[in-house]
């Protein structure tokens, strides 16, 4: 991570950020930038994130980190706040149409996805990833196993972080026959107020009361649409506080798996890197990590299974995250 002063700039490097992507296709341009921030605080890892957005047609590409993270000097200091802070992402290479590679960075390696032109997933090792590690991004980004490691690409760090492809605005396209356009409305209109010189005091009362209805309109359209948006927040305050309950406890998740793995088997080693995060290790003969991967996943329960023959002998580790079990009645959503 680069660090400076105030009033200075930051890259941060990519271990320090969590990357997603948001779909605003069903978002007003003008409410596109709560809609941002009411999603990276619902998905953000962090209590005090902070954020970069790169919007590619109606798919925002996100960068969030944690404020106090960044800010955390040797023996507990902290340090001045930067006027901006970047993601090193964006000044390692340029933006793709399609296809996926390894970049090497100033810590570590980051994996890219690409898909018209949106970054579709991002990964990040500490350590050159193996080639299961690497075969499990392809996976979680859509693409069919690789049989051999890419060679990290090497990009120099730039000066300038590169920006998203933007839709040219209608006014920019036609700019040129702006002048043009404003003069053929000027004579129309004047044509238009000569031929109805007689009518004209009729149409601007007739206009005014029709601002009027719309003025009038718009008020009570504003007024639906404010309460729409309390009502969506309020929403969104109770699904981050539910977000933070674990999705099972212990006994639970002990109780699916027993029911899970099939035939003789005895459990080596249980853990929960995080609450939604199960990793298992178990003695097994003849261990089918496919059946395995099927089983968990038609539970309903876990999603992102990986089963892979353990080092130790007759050993397989399961990892999978856990989901909330579907209300009664109801589906999971």
């Amino acid at each position: 991570m680069a660090e400076g002063g105030n009033g200075q700039e930051w890259i941060l490097a990519r271990g320090y950020c969590a990357y997603t992507v948001l779909d605003g296709a069903a978002v007003p341009p003008r409410k596109r930038r709560g809609f941002v921030d009411m999603a990276v605080s619902r998905w953000s890892p962090f209590a005090d994130a902070q954020s970069h957005v790169e919007w590619v047609g109606d798919r925002a590409m996100v960068w969030a980190w944690s404020k106090s993270r960044v800010l955390a000097g040797p023996e507990d200091t902290l340090l001045p706040s930067p006027r901006r802070s970047w993601p090193e992402s964006l000044f390692r290479g340029q933006p793709r149409a399609e296809g996926e590679e390894l970049v090497a960075l100033d810590e570590g390696l980051e994996a890219r996805a690409w898909r018209d032109g949106v970054m579709t997933a991002s990964r990040w090792w500490p350590e050159a990833p193996d080639l299961p590690e690497w075969n499990e991004f392809r996976r979680g980004a859509g693409l069919a196993p690789a049989s051999a490691m890419p060679v990290p690409a090497s990009y120099p760090l730039v000066d300038h972080p590169w920006a998203a492809p933007k839709a040219i605005a209608l006014g920019e396209a036609f700019g040129h026959y702006r002048d043009y356009l404003a003069m053929a409305v000027v004579g129309i209109g004047a044509a238009v107020m000569s031929a109805l010189l007689v009518g004209v005091l009729a149409l601007k009362v007739s206009n005014w009361q029709l601002d009027r209805d719309i003025a009038e309109r718009e008020q009570a359209l504003e007024k639906i649409i404010d309460a729409r948006d309390r009502a969506q927040q309020g929403r969104a305050a109770i699904d981050a506080r539910l977000s933070l309950r674990p999705p099972a406890g212990q006994v639970e998740l002990l109780s699916l798996v027993s029911g899970l793995m099939r035939g003789n088997w005895q459990l080596v080693e249980w853990k929960m890197p995080d609450a939604q995060t199960l990793e298992v290790t178990a003695k097994m003969l003849n261990a089918d990590p496919g059946a395995i991967v099927s089983a968990w996943e038609a539970s309903k329960r876990f999603t992102e299974v990986t089963a892979e023959i353990g080092k130790q002998p007759e050993t397989v580790m399961v990892k999978a995250r856990i989901l909330r079990a579907a209300p009664a009645g109801g589906s999971r959503k």
